[in-house]
C-alpha cells in the first residue's frame, strides 16, 4: 500500500494494490511438470488524502503482465536487462521436468524487502531476478487441483 500524503503543500494520491497470480500446470503420471504458465494481474485502486476513492474508469480492461509485454517496463530497471515476460518464461522453462516439491525446495535468496524469494540457482542467475514466491505458491495450489 502506498499512503496518500501531503508534502510541501502538495497532495499525493495513495494506492491500494491487489495482485492476482495465475498458474496453469499440467503434470505427468509421475507428478513432473509437463507444462506451466504463470501470469499476474495488478490492480491499483487510488485514493485521496481524505480517504476517498479517486474517480476513474473502473470498467476499463486490466491487462496482465503477459498482455503488457514490453510496456510493463521492467527491462530498464532490470539488472539483467530482461523484461518481466522473459523472466517468467525462463522460470517456467526451469520448472519443466521437475516436481512441484523440487520447485518448492529450490534455493532462494532475499534480494530486498520487495523480493524475498528470488531464485538462487546457477541455471537462473542470468535470466530471473523477479520474486517467485507467489508463483511457487500458485503452482502448489494449481497442482493440488490438477489431481
Amino acid at each position: 500500500m502506498k499512503n496518500a500524503e501531503v508534502k510541501d503543500n502538495e497532495k499525493y494520491e495513495g494506492a491500494a494494490p491487489t495482485d492476482t497470480v495465475i498458474c496453469s500446470v499440467v503434470l505427468d503420471d509421475e507428478g513432473k511438470i509437463k507444462s506451466v504458465l504463470f501470469d499476474t494481474v495488478q490492480v491499483r485502486t487510488k485514493f485521496t488524502v481524505e480517504g476517498k476513492l479517486v474517480e476513474g474508469d473502473y470498467t476499463a480492461p486490466v491487462l496482465s503482465k503477459i498482455d503488457k509485454g514490453e510496456a510493463y517496463g521492467m527491462r530498464k530497471a532490470s539488472a539483467i536487462g530482461k523484461e518481466w515476460f522473459e523472466q517468467i518464461a525462463a522460470f517456467e522453462a526451469y520448472c519443466i521436468g521437475k516436481t512441484v516439491a523440487e520447485i518448492q525446495a529450490m534455493p532462494t535468496k532475499v534480494a530486498n524487502e520487495s523480493h524475498p524469494t528470488v531464485p538462487d540457482v546457477a541455471d537462473l542467475a542470468t535470466t530471473v531476478t523477479i520474486d517467485v514466491g507467489g508463483y511457487i505458491e500458485a503452482l502448489v495450489k494449481a497442482a493440488s487441483l490438477a489431481k
